[in-house]
């Protein structure tokens, strides 16, 4: 929200979806001691509009990025591009051929990082009503 992107909200993502995330092991956070400073959810699981989607890399051996976020007070410090590297490196660890995601159109801070990395931009686009949020597909090949 310091960049003025609200791509979410009290509904999205839910408290229930979160604490799912962390049981199963696949959220990943970072702290500052008590601070919260970065996390990042890592599965398998695609929303069922990637299946529509054009990927370059149509592989079935892919690993998921989803809610890479930074706390506003820790943004520009390379933690969101340090979660980017790590999610690279648990797809190669699982012997995973491809990262797939995707990024809010209105957020231009991710949409950079993303190139970047060398991410690639897939044919499509996701939509989730109701909060009207667009958002371009992204992915990167990490096998070898």
């Amino acid at each position: 929200m310091k960049q003025g992107i609200y791509q979410w909200d009290d509904g999205y993502p839910d408290a229930s979806t979160l604490w799912q995330n962390l049981e199963e092991g696949d959220t990943w956070i970072m702290r500052d001691g008590d601070v919260l400073t970065a996390s990042v959810t890592l599965d398998r699981n695609q929303d069922p509009q990637y299946e529509k989607i054009g990927w370059a890399y149509p592989s079935d051996r892919f690993l998921v990025v989803h809610r890479l976020c930074t706390h506003p007070g820790y943004q520009g410090r390379g933690l969101a591009r340090q979660l980017a590297y790590f999610a690279e490196q648990q797809a190669q660890d699982l012997q995973l051929d491809v990262i797939r995601l995707d990024a809010y159109l209105g957020n231009p801070v991710s949409q950079k990082l993303y190139r970047s990395l060398g991410y690639h931009e897939a044919y499509g686009y996701c939509y989730y009503p109701p909060r009207d949020i667009m958002c371009n597909c992204f992915e990167k090949w990490v096998g070898s």
